[in-house]
């Protein structure tokens, strides 16, 4: 299955490109202010892939990876949680404490009809916030709309999209959305609409999956896996060789009845092996020899493939952004080197989070609006971990002592030391 998606993958990357061909398409599509909707498109017909679009043909082969290799559905979970983290909400410009409750009962409102699924007993930003960096590191982008009431009073709720039916066209100095089907074309409105590449660059806009780097090595991983089952799954050998010495011909025995009985008696011996199971053992005379064909050792043998596989892990674990430690493989880290790059982690963490951030607040503000109260919110994540916090702990001590000695040396004013105290937090 893999196989086969990798080869649409190849097949569709070398189909040309004629931006003339579709902007003439475009103009013979009719085009509406649609709402976004979800659709199964049947990838055996053709495809083309733009070089604004994020291909189908692709985006099936991350799915798949995602969904059948155990460790890069590993990285994906991880990423997801570690980035979908508790979070709160700071409002500005409100004038009196009555207003300021108003805005938390406006956005708790909110919170339990922005994001609804009716198979789901839960929903709200939190669930949202799952769906979006699910997206953006299978898919490498996100697209959704945000739904108006009939009444335009308020947010009636935010849809993603499936990343498989968006286009992305450029359109002068700016680029155009698109969500397309089997039959129609249908431009988004870029005022209701909110899109966010992961690793977006000038000339690519559309955004790179987290698991653009290590389709190929996957690959190789699988198939030492594969190797692996299938050259050790009898009784633990890589493979042996059976012996049978010849029967000696009696005297009285012609040599068709010779090559009979001999043929016959091989014949029964590898239908015993063929039938040889784990669980069973071998029964026969001393003239049935059976060899272990391999290295000398099986231990060396066993740490050959292990220092495969291992070199295979770290490429993928290298190529999505995490450590193998923290996606349950040990290699025997240190407790400081596991520390270290877990802080690593934490910072990346930390610049996908903006961009989840900018949404809840497009959201929320746009509510806000809509209710007529002239405040704003603005979210941010609660990233602090449990490791380190004696290390965090003391370091916040020293700093608040050093400023502390400055004040009362008067090397700074209060204003000073009172700045540096709020940068700390």
């Amino acid at each position: 299955m893999l196989n086969k998606l990798w080869r649409r993958h190849q097949n569709a990357n070398q189909l040309p490109s004629d931006p003339a061909s579709s902007r003439l398409a475009a103009k013979n599509v009719s085009v509406s202010q649609p709402r976004l909707k979800t659709i199964t498109l049947d990838l055996d017909r053709g495809i083309h892939l733009s070089p604004f679009d994020s291909g189908r043909a692709r985006l099936e082969i991350y799915r798949f990876l995602r969904d059948q290799v155990p460790v890069l559905n590993a990285v994906i979970w991880t990423w997801v949680r570690l980035c979908a983290a508790r979070y709160d909400f700071q409002i500005v410009g409100a004038r009196s404490a009555e207003q300021e409750d108003a805005v938390r009962s406006v956005l708790y409102d909110l919170d339990q009809r922005v994001y609804r699924n009716g198979l789901l007993k839960r929903g709200g930003f939190r669930e949202l916030l799952l769906q979006f960096f699910e997206s953006l590191f299978t898919d490498g982008a996100v697209c959704g709309e945000l739904q108006l009431s009939p009444s335009r009073r308020q947010v009636d709720r935010f849809l993603l999209a499936d990343m498989k039916t968006i286009v992305i066209e450029p359109e002068g100095e700016n680029y155009r959305l698109y969500q397309e089907d089997d039959t129609r074309r249908s431009a988004l409105n870029p005022d209701t609409i909110f899109y966010y590449g992961l690793g977006a660059q000038p000339g690519s806009v559309s955004g790179r999956s987290l698991l653009a780097a290590i389709p190929f090595v996957a690959r190789i991983e699988q198939t030492l896996v594969s190797d692996m089952h299938r050259a050790m799954r009898s009784a633990g050998y890589h493979r042996i060789h059976v012996k049978v010495t010849r029967p000696e011909k009696r005297s009285d025995e012609s040599d068709g009845d010779y090559f009979t009985r001999a043929n016959n008696y091989f014949d029964d011996t590898v239908e015993m092996m063929r039938d040889f199971g784990p669980d069973k053992n071998p029964v026969t005379w001393d003239d049935v020899n059976i060899e272990y064909l391999g290295p000398g050792t099986r231990s060396s043998s066993a740490s050959g493939w292990y220092l495969n596989h291992k070199s295979m892990i770290e490429d993928i674990c290298s190529g999505t952004h995490l450590a193998p430690f923290m996606l349950g493989y040990a290699y025997g880290t240190t407790h400081n080197w596991a520390e270290f790059k877990y802080e690593l982690v934490q910072r990346q963490v930390v610049t996908v989070q903006n961009a989840a951030a900018s949404l809840l607040n497009w959201i929320a503000n746009v509510e806000l609006a809509l209710r007529g109260i002239p405040a704003e919110v603005q979210y941010r994540f609660e990233n602090r971990a449990h490791i380190g916090l004696t290390e965090r702990a003391q370091a916040e001590k020293i700093q608040i002592e050093n400023i502390v000695t400055k004040l009362n040396n008067k090397l700074i004013t209060q204003e000073d030391a009172a700045n540096q105290i709020a940068r700390m937090a």
